[in-house]
């Protein structure tokens, strides 16, 4: 039976957030699986970790969420859970710059590196495996997905 995994997508008002949607030619600057009433996701305060929905969606100016189907859902989130305390990657990101996969780190995560990760490692791969170190949050985006939902963020806490 097909399941799916809910990917949150979001962006801020703030340099940061404009910064990556720049230079990955991005709608959105961050990714996460969505995890019950939170989001764990790779984040460059605090590496991988567990946010609540609530707060990563109050926190955004525009945020979108997208269904992915794969066959096995927990394994997936289960996968993603267990790195928890993963530190940050800032290496890949100059790496993304710079066009080079020579900066990549197998045990640090980018945002959407670590959406990615999780889907391969769990026998789900979204992208070719030899670019998971360089997929941006508009690769993800740009994946057929059934169920697209955007807007205001807060009014999408009800969907996820």
């Amino acid at each position: 039976m097909m399941q799916s995994v809910q990917l949150l997508f979001t962006r801020r008002r703030m340099i940061g957030s404009l910064l990556i949607r720049g230079i990955t030619w991005s709608s959105f600057s961050h990714v996460e699986i969505v995890v019950g009433d939170q989001v764990i996701g790779a984040n460059m305060v605090g590496g991988v970790s567990l946010t609540p929905l609530k707060e990563r969606l109050a926190n955004s100016s525009y945020a979108a969420l997208v269904n992915i189907p794969c066959h096995d859902a927990q394994a997936i989130k289960q996968t993603a859970l267990s790195m928890i305390g993963a530190g940050y990657d800032y290496l890949a990101l100059f790496g993304i710059l710079v066009h080079s996969e020579r900066f990549d780190s197998k045990t640090r995560f980018f945002c959407s590196e670590f959406v990615a990760w999780a889907f391969e490692k769990a026998g789900a791969p979204l992208i070719r495996p030899e670019i998971t170190g360089r997929v941006t949050p508009q690769h993800l985006w740009m994946l057929p997905a059934p169920t697209v939902t955007a807007g205001d963020p807060l009014s999408l806490l009800n969907l996820a």
